[in-house]
């Protein structure tokens, strides 16, 4: 076996392992919303994951991902309670910890700039909260038709839209964006709607936000007793989101 192939093998390992731990991280992020008093175990296993990553880094000869988790570890330096804010912030992080793997540009110290701009930092959270004044809308599905037929809907009359391919892409997007809207789908291939428009409507940090879920049959739909969630038919969606979408603006 050449250099060639044992560093081919060893990056793949790298971004293999990589996955599984930033999996992990999320997974953890979802279950601090809920931990009570498993949160500072959670915490810790938190801090030990990102650590671990940034321990990989150096192993691997992929020093980016060793600056980011650095810089990672010095945000979360100090706090002592997993609060909304501070999990959307983490969520961030992450996001651009998987994008710089996927990106194959670990390995290249010139882009640091790049890769670590623009990163929550400690005191700016404020600031970011409520730049825009748009109502902002998360739609949920796997289905790519539907997404195409709803989207479009909302973008026209002049909402700010995120859409989510899956249920636990939904999710995190919700802890990130906190939307005024969530519109998702009850057919999902993760976990059922229902379940996941519950655990969403269980979140304080989104207290605020109306939840329309679109249903194979709304009489059925109607026994998961959701309470507050606006039912639409997928046998009629455009016309019923249009109609949801009025009830949205005069409210």
């Amino acid at each position: 076996m050449d250099m060639s192939e044992i560093l081919a093998q060893m990056s793949e390992k790298f971004i293999e392992t990589a996955h599984e731990k930033i999996a992990r991280l999320n997974e953890i992020l979802m279950l601090l919303n809920h931990a009570g008093e498993d949160e500072k175990s959670l915490r810790e296993e938190f801090h030990r994951e990102v650590h671990s990553l940034k321990g990989m880094g150096g192993t691997f000869q992929m020093p980016l991902v060793s600056k980011l988790c650095h810089k990672f570890e010095d945000f979360l330096s100090g706090e002592s309670t997993a609060s909304d804010n501070l999990i959307e912030d983490c969520y961030a992080y992450l996001d651009r910890l998987n994008d710089l793997i996927e990106s194959g540009q670990a390995g290249d110290l010139e882009k640091a700039d790049t890769w670590l701009a623009n990163l929550p930092q400690k005191g700016s959270v404020v600031e970011t909260r409520s730049e825009s004044k748009r109502t902002k809308v998360l739609i949920i599905s796997s289905s790519t038709e539907m997404l195409k037929e709803i989207v479009p809907l909302f973008q026209d009359n002049g909402f700010e839209v995120t859409s989510a391919s899956s249920a636990f892409r939904g999710y995190k997007a919700a802890v990130l964006h906190k939307p005024d809207v969530v519109l998702a789908a009850q057919i999902q291939d993760e976990m059922d709607g229902a379940e996941l428009v519950r655990s969403l409507g269980a979140l304080q940090a989104l207290s605020q936000t109306k939840f329309a879920m679109i249903c194979p049959d709304r009489r059925q739909a109607l026994s998961e007793n959701l309470q507050g969630v606006q039912l639409l038919s997928e046998a009629n969606v455009a016309i019923d989101v249009m109609n949801f979408i009025a009830v949205v603006v005069t409210a």
